[in-house]
């Protein structure tokens, strides 16, 4: 019995594939298996390709595996297109549409072709069991269960789910194509049996993906505005949000284009209100103006970045971590505003949260790094407990300030300063892009301008001590470290069990605060360091080299980095920091 499967679908849009695949996802958190989803796409508008991969266990799940234990292909041509997203090996039970052929001979190099290859007639089993092949995905479903163990109740019920609400015929169909795959699957048995182990007790879970967990916490957070334009993959956070919002009494605004969402959120916070806006790369650059004007008014701002492959409109369906130079470095003048990343769709509610109270305590945008993998896989998620969370508001001015001439940006101990609102009393003061003195009034002053620099970047210096946005693993005294964030870092989990199993001396940290760099926490965990990796989905390994900027990294420290949509594998991981730890 397996603790653990990763299957891997492709086919043309329109074939159902990632339906599919939402589908065995539903099954099995339904029976109380850990599992995650994550889906591609082509670019095209319409049509193209698309895929979806689904990891199940009876054990947490770190990231969405690595080589495919199944891979299900409807078409050869679509399949490929994929590449490194849905890769085989020589274990992998490679499963495709009969009349598609055999598979191609370049579709892997000899010693990574599956051993098994099923050809199975999904088409036809389909059209024979329910009148229509564009039930072949279900056959996929009954094939998968009769040969892996997905449970076919939990199956069924998730295609009540999905086809209830369009007729009992559509649903009835289904469900006899969801038999003849499983009877067909009884009758033409695998070589190697590998069915799914069930869950010891399994716990009820939510069942999510990070662009809903995001929306979640901001209405959590007390956010009250929104403000954005649709790009992907970040719009189901606008989609969200303007169907839940105003039921605790927030807006929603989409605008007409990226600069007038972020223009209105830094409008709606100089009004008083917690605000937000989200994005992608391209957005980002459009935002970019009104980031340093919410810098220099000192107004607090979320901004939600769901990174995709760049530069320009690049690689808009696939994850990328290439954004961090752009969220930490995307300003004229001296600006410093903090970037967090979640590293999963179940860390992202609590970083969203950990965002609003950084924008409210500190008077500051800030930047959230997502990527598509974590905005759009779907994972399942223990159940939060919301009662240990704080959720922070903007310091006010108290009467007495009000009344004896309120200076907007006093020169506190702090460097916050109490922010009013329009319609408060005594509370008036210009907010703009100009430089100002105390009371906001402009300046050209250069004693001034220093005064204020200084100012802005103090207030963030307790930043410099958050080592509760850190996660570090392993012997504080290890010579061997591995250090990732974002999507990378699940991989980089799984990698250091696998490492940590083999013996090698190494350590784990992973940064939730990317900018500014917490130095005392990088410098004491690299104390210990001769060796060791820094792994991130960019071409420039684009951590490595801020850490380069402000950290004596290690000389034996290196940056393992490569371009978006082309996942890491634990095992490649291993194989590096073993080749690290060789040279200690």
């Amino acid at each position: 019995m397996r603790e653990d499967l990763v299957v891997g679908l492709a086919g043309s849009g329109g074939d159902g594939v990632v339906s599919a695949g939402e589908s065995l996802l539903g099954a099995a958190s339904s029976q109380g298996f850990y599992a995650l989803m994550t889906k591609s796409f082509g670019s095209q508008i319409r049509g193209g390709e698309s895929s979806c991969r689904v990891r199940l266990s009876t054990r947490k799940v770190l990231n969405p595996g690595g080589v495919l234990d199944v891979a299900v292909a409807l078409n050869w041509e679509d399949f490929r297109r994929f590449g490194a997203e849905l890769p085989i090996g020589p274990d992998t039970v490679l499963i495709h549409e009969a009349k598609a052929g055999a598979p191609p001979a370049d579709l892997a190099p000899p010693d990574q072709l599956a051993r098994e290859i099923r050809s199975v007639p999904l088409s036809e089993l389909a059209k024979s069991a329910a009148g229509t092949d564009r039930a072949k995905t279900s056959v996929v479903l009954g094939v998968l269960s009769g040969w892996f163990g997905v449970p076919r109740e939990a199956l069924e019920r998730g295609l009540e789910k999905k086809f209830a609400k369009k007729g009992e015929g559509l649903l009835e169909a289904n469900r006899k194509a969801l038999a003849a795959g499983l009877a067909f699957a009884t009758a033409n048995p695998l070589a190697h049996p590998r069915a799914l182990a069930r869950p010891a007790a399994p716990q009820p879970k939510l069942l999510c993906d990070g662009n809903e967990m995001c929306a979640s916490a901001a209405v959590f957070s007390g956010c009250e505005f929104f403000g954005g334009y649709p790009i992907t993959p970040s719009t189901e956070v606008m989609q969200i949000l303007s169907r839940e919002l105003p039921k605790y009494g927030g807006v929603v605004l989409q605008a007409e284009d990226e600069i007038s969402g972020v223009g209105a959120a830094v409008g709606a916070s100089f009004a008083g209100k917690k605000s937000m806006t989200a994005t992608s790369g391209p957005g980002m650059s459009l935002k970019t103006e009104m980031l340093g004007l919410a810098t220099i008014a000192e107004l607090p701002l979320v901004l939600l970045n769901v990174q995709r492959g760049g530069p320009s409109t690049g690689l808009p369906t696939k994850p990328e971590q290439s954004d961090l130079f752009q969220a930490a470095f995307s300003a004229h003048g001296d600006v410093l505003r903090p970037v967090l990343a979640p590293t999963s769709v179940e860390d992202t509610f609590r970083l969203t949260v950990e965002a609003f109270n950084l924008a409210e305590k500190y008077q500051t945008p800030v930047v959230i790094l997502s990527d598509q993998e974590i905005a759009q896989r779907k994972e399942t998620v223990d159940p939060i407990d919301v009662s240990g969370f704080e959720i922070l508001e903007r310091l006010r001015p108290t009467e007495e300030q009000l009344a004896q001439g309120y200076q907007r940006f006093a020169d506190m101990p702090t460097g916050v300063s109490p922010i009013s609102h329009p319609g408060m009393k005594g509370g008036n003061y210009l907010a703009a892009g100009i430089e100002h003195d105390r009371k906001g009034a402009p300046t050209a002053s250069g004693a001034v301008h220093a005064a204020m620099n200084a100012k802005r970047f103090r207030k963030l210096d307790p930043l410099q001590d958050r080592a509760d946005l850190f996660e570090h693993q392993g012997p504080r005294d290890a010579p061997l470290a591995l250090v990732s964030w974002g999507s990378s870092a699940g991989v980089a989990r799984e990698a250091f069990t696998l490492a940590r199993a083999r013996g090698l001396p190494l350590k784990l940290l992973v940064p939730y605060l990317l900018y500014p760099v917490a130095e005392p926490v990088y410098r004491a965990f690299f104390a210990s360091v001769r060796r060791g990796l820094v792994l991130e989905l960019s071409h420039q390994g684009q951590l490595y080299r801020i850490l380069r900027m402000f950290i004596d990294v290690p000389a034996g420290v290196t940056s393992f980095a490569r371009s978006g949509a082309q996942p890491f594998r634990a095992d490649e991981v291993v194989a590096r920091l073993q080749q690290q730890a060789e040279g200690l």
